[in-house]
């Protein structure tokens, strides 16, 4: 224990020194190629390579369409999909293409103005781990608000809080909660259980230290989007019978089950930017062979959900992933536990990365927060 204290102490330092975090700044390329996907919704109806495609009798949204006509499908060929894997085995080809989705993601998000946001480190089992913290302004010098822990995707592979950041302002602005987003350690570097531990560090340490950045212990909630989602039921599964366990969780297009045999699996596991074939290379990389997972960590619809708290999730039309989480809402409510689901039925698995150029994402991320803040209340 002796020998620990030395590390704790640094860490405990870097606790208390709170720096300002400041979103990525788009490059004019950047800022134009949004300008060109803000363009009036009838260019892209005009010229779309296709029939406008249609799910459960919904159209996908013409922007959405475009981009997935002449950006994902192209770069989800097979020869495409080996060259990136090569890529990707290296180092450096991993932290070139984190990077360059850092960017593309965050820029493409809608910019938020009026949130403070300021990074910190703190100590974890598995070491230092970065921590962002969103106050919007209305609670700026507030000593007792509500926190929303919240964790990023990414496929436990990709993704960073630079990535999120306008996001997450959003969801702070939106919420008027402050919202705390840890970062985690991503495979295949750190496979499971890296980023669950990760995540319940971070959980335990804003329960201990909300005080020190005005939030309430008593109420703390519990949110992530796609993988990040899975990490938020994880925690909120094994709190379930904590002295204070989480108020709330809201959920973005969670995973919550690894059997993928759903019908939306079959219909859109292919060309909506969440293939089959992807998700398989993903779980291999997180979930090594050999490695045996428990339900709450890695597919929440087997474990037992009775008593998580009341529950917001959101999911979209063309999301591979929707008759899952739509079977999961149904299992929560047969649990007994109080769930909204949001259906937004134009748009895509991870539109919170799309609010800067499709107008529906924007009006789902306002109206999810919105609905998840009256929960709170």
């Amino acid at each position: 224990m002796k020998r620990l204290l030395p590390v704790l102490t640094v860490g405990a330092c870097l606790m208390t020194t709170p720096l300002a975090a400041e979103p990525i700044v788009p490059t004019p390329a950047e800022a134009q190629a949004v300008a060109f996907m803000q363009q009036d919704e009838a260019w892209f109806v005009a010229h779309l390579k296709g029939p406008r495609e249609v799910s459960e009798g919904h159209t996908l949204d013409p922007r959405l369409q475009y981009v997935l006509e002449n950006v994902t499908r192209p770069a989800a060929t097979p020869a495409v999909k080996a060259q990136m894997r090569a890529v990707y085995a290296s180092e450096a080809g991993r932290t070139a293409t984190r990077a360059a989705l850092d960017r593309y993601w965050a820029t493409r998000t809608a910019p938020v103005e009026g949130v403070l946001a300021t990074d910190r480190s703190i100590p974890t089992r598995g070491g230092d781990l970065p921590l962002r913290i969103f106050v919007p302004a209305a609670l700026q010098g507030v000593k007792s608000a509500p926190v929303l822990v919240y964790y990023h995707g990414g496929g436990f592979m990709f993704g960073s809080l630079d990535a999120f950041d306008p996001s997450l302002r959003a969801l702070a602005r939106d919420l008027k909660m402050i919202v705390v987003a840890p970062g985690y350690r991503l495979a295949p570097e750190h496979p499971y259980p890296a980023a669950h531990q990760d995540a319940a560090d971070a959980w335990a340490w804003v329960a201990a230290h909300a005080a020190e950045f005005g939030g309430d212990a008593k109420r703390l909630s519990l949110g992530g989007d796609s993988a990040g989602g899975t990490l938020a039921l994880s925690v909120a599964l094994k709190q379930k019978k904590a002295a204070t366990p989480p108020a709330g969780l809201l959920l973005y297009y969670p995973g919550v089950d690894r059997v993928n045999n759903y019908p939306s699996m079959t219909e859109l596991g292919s060309g909506y930017g969440l293939d089959a074939d992807n998700l398989e290379y993903l779980a291999a990389q997180v979930y090594p062979a050999g490695t045996t997972p428990p339900a709450e960590d890695a597919s929440p619809m087997q474990a037992d959900l009775k008593g998580l708290p009341a529950t917001v999730i959101v999911t979209a039309g063309f999301d591979p992933l929707k008759d899952s989480q739509r079977a999961f809402a149904d299992k929560l409510s047969g649990a007994g536990v109080t769930v909204k689901r949001l259906h937004y039925p134009s748009l895509i698995h991870a539109f919170l990365q799309t609010t800067a150029y499709v107008p529906a994402a924007q009006k789902a991320q306002t109206e999810s927060a919105t609905l998840f803040a009256l929960t709170r209340k």
